[in-house]
C-alpha cells in the first residue's frame, strides 16, 4: 500500500502533467507574441510583432505547501532518467522512498497544484496600428488538492503501515480534489480605443470553445477515520472510515478503448465535455518622451478563464452523493488502480455506489483569476515587471484554481534577444526563475530551484516549473 499511495502522491505533487498560464519570463514582454494573450488579451495591441506564428510551446508546473523534495537526486535527473544506480530496483525503476518528500508540519491546511499547458499552432497579426487579431489552440491538464489536513496527507504519504498513525481518531477533514483535461480554441480581438503620442488605452477579449476530455472531483464535507492493524492477519493494515459525507464525480472517457490525449480532441465529437470560456482585459501605456513607439509605463488588468465545461454523457460521466458509515479500505484495494479514474472507481465500488444513484453530469469551472500587471521601462532595454494573479473561485467550487502569486521580474529586452529573472512568491514560498529568448524562440523556468534542488545541495524545493516555445515572427513596421 505504501508504494501505491506514494506513487499516487507523486502523481499529484511531482510527476503529473498538471492549469495556469504563467510563463512569467515571457508573457509580460512585448515580444511575447501569443504567449502574452493568456496573461491579458489587450497586450495583443502592444506587441512588437506585426506577425507571430506559434509553432508550439509548453509548460509543466507544480507547487505545494505540504512537502519539500529532498531526494538525493534532482527532479531533472528523475525526469531525464539519470538517477544513480544505487537508487534503482533491479528492473531499473526508481526506488522513491516516502522520506524523499519531507513534510512541512505547521498545522495549516495544505494545497497543491500540478499542470501542463501545451500551446499548439497559433497566430497573432496586427491590422494597422490600432487592431490585432489572434487565433490560438491549446491543450491543458490539471490536478489539484485544496484545504487538506496534514494528518490525512500523512496517511497518503507514509501509507497504512506507519504505526505512529494508529488508533488516532481524526474527523471533520474537509478538502477538495479536482482534475480537468481539456482542449480549447480561442479567437482574440484587441483594439486601441485611445492612441496618441503620449498614451494608449487598449481593450482585448478572447472567446474560447472548450472540449472537455476528462475530469474528476471529490468535495469532502466531513470524514472521520482511524488507521488500524488487522489482528486476524499479520502485517495487514486498513483504514476504518467511521463516517464520510462527500460529492464524487469523474469521467471514464480515457479508460474506454484506451484513448490518449491530444489536440485532435478539438474535433472529436465523442468528448464528454463541452463549454465556453472568455478572457477580457485592458492595457494602458504612458509613452516615452523620445520614442512614441515605446512606453515608459504599461499597466494591465484582466479577468482570465471565465467559464466552465459541462460534462454530460451517459456513457462516460459518473457523479454520486456519498453519505455512509463503517467502511474499510485495505492495503490491496488500490493495487490495480490506474490513474485518477481508476482510483475513483475503487472508491465507488468500495462504497457500494450503484448506477441508480449516478447523476451522470457535473460542471467543472475554469481557473478564473484576476491578472494585474505593471511594466516599467528603466531605460537602455531594461524593464521591471510586477505581476499579481489572484484566484477568483470559491473554496468549495468544482473547479481548478489559479494559484495566487506575486512576482517581480527584471528583464533585459532587445528585438534579437531577451533575458528575464522572475522572482516569485507562491504558496508562501519564494522562488527564483530565469528565461532566455532568442528572437521569438524561448526557454525558461519560473522556479529554477525546483529544477536543480535536491537533498544533496540543501535547496529542497516545494515545486518545479519549465517552459519553452518555438515560433516564427516579423517585427511590426514603425509608423
Amino acid at each position: 500500500m505504501r508504494l501505491r499511495l506514494t506513487r499516487f502522491l507523486l502523481f499529484l505533487f511531482i510527476t503529473s502533467p498538471v492549469v495556469a498560464q504563467n510563463f512569467l519570463g515571457i508573457a509580460p514582454s512585448p515580444y511575447g507574441g501569443t504567449q502574452s494573450l493568456y496573461l491579458n488579451p489587450a497586450f495583443a495591441v502592444d506587441s512588437k510583432y506585426g506577425f507571430y506564428l506559434n509553432i508550439g510551446a509548453g509548460n509543466a508546473h507544480l507547487d505545494n505547501n505540504y512537502v519539500r523534495y529532498q531526494a538525493p537526486f534532482s527532479l531533472t535527473s528523475l525526469v531525464l532518467k539519470r538517477v544513480p544506480d544505487q537508487y534503482k530496483f533491479a528492473d531499473g525503476s526508481v526506488l522513491f522512498r516516502p522520506d524523499f518528500l519531507g513534510e512541512i508540519a505547521n498545522g495549516k491546511p495544505k494545497s497543491g497544484t500540478a499542470w501542463t499547458d501545451l500551446r499548439g499552432p497559433s497566430l497573432q497579426v496586427r491590422l494597422g496600428d490600432q487592431v490585432a487579431l489572434g487565433l490560438t489552440t491549446r491543450l491543458r491538464a490539471a490536478a489539484q488538492f485544496h484545504n487538506a489536513s496534514e494528518s490525512l496527507l500523512s496517511v497518503v504519504r507514509a501509507g497504512l503501515e506507519d504505526s505512529r498513525l494508529y488508533n488516532i481518531p481524526t474527523k471533520d477533514n474537509q478538502f477538495s480534489v479536482n482534475t480537468n483535461t481539456y482542449a480549447e480554441i480561442g479567437l482574440t480581438l484587441a483594439a486601441a480605443i485611445i492612441q496618441d503620442d503620449y498614451q494608449q488605452l487598449s481593450i482585448g477579449a478572447t472567446v474560447k470553445r472548450l472540449q472537455g476530455i476528462t475530469a474528476g472531483f471529490l468535495n469532502n464535507n466531513g470524514l472521520s477515520y482511524r488507521l488500524l492493524s488487522d489482528t486476524a492477519k499479520a502485517n495487514n493494515y486498513y483504514m476504518q472510515v467511521d463516517q464520510v459525507n462527500a460529492e464524487l464525480g469523474y469521467t471514464t472517457y480515457l479508460q474506454d478503448r484506451g484513448r490518449s490525449v491530444s489536440l485532435r480532441q478539438l474535433f472529436d465529437g465523442n468528448n464528454p465535455g463541452r463549454g465556453w470560456g472568455a478572457d477580457i482585459g485592458f492595457s494602458y501605456q504612458l509613452k516615452t518622451d523620445d520614442n512614441p513607439d515605446d512606453y515608459a509605463l504599461r499597466l494591465g488588468v484582466a479577468i482570465t478563464d471565465i467559464g466552465a465545461i459541462r460534462y454530460r454523457d451517459d456513457r462516460y460521466v459518473q457523479r454520486y452523493s456519498i453519505n455512509t458509515t463503517n467502511q474499510q479500505f485495505t492495503t490491496k484495494d488500490f493495487n490495480d488502480a490506474r490513474g485518477s479514474e481508476g482510483i475513483a472507481e475503487v472508491i465507488r465500488d468500495k462504497l457500494n455506489l450503484t448506477e441508480a444513484a449516478n447523476k451522470k453530469q457535473f460542471t467543472s469551472g475554469l481557473p478564473t483569476a484576476l491578472s494585474l500587471n505593471a511594466d516599467i521601462n528603466m531605460g537602455s532595454g531594461f524593464y521591471l515587471t510586477g505581476t499579481f494573479l489572484q484566484n477568483l473561485r470559491a473554496k468549495d467550487a468544482i473547479s481548478i484554481r489559479q494559484p495566487t502569486l506575486v512576482a517581480v521580474t527584471p528583464r533585459l529586452e532587445k528585438s534579437a534577444f531577451g533575458v528575464a529573472v522572475p522572482l516569485v512568491v507562491l504558496n508562501n514560498a519564494f522562488m527564483a526563475g530565469a528565461s532566455i529568448r532568442i528572437g521569438p524562440v524561448f526557454l525558461g523556468t519560473d522556479n529554477l530551484f525546483g529544477m536543480i534542488g535536491s537533498n544533496s545541495n540543501k535547496l529542497r524545493p516545494r515545486g518545479a516549473d519549465i517552459y519553452a516555445g518555438l515560433a516564427l515572427a516579423s517585427l511590426r513596421r514603425k509608423p
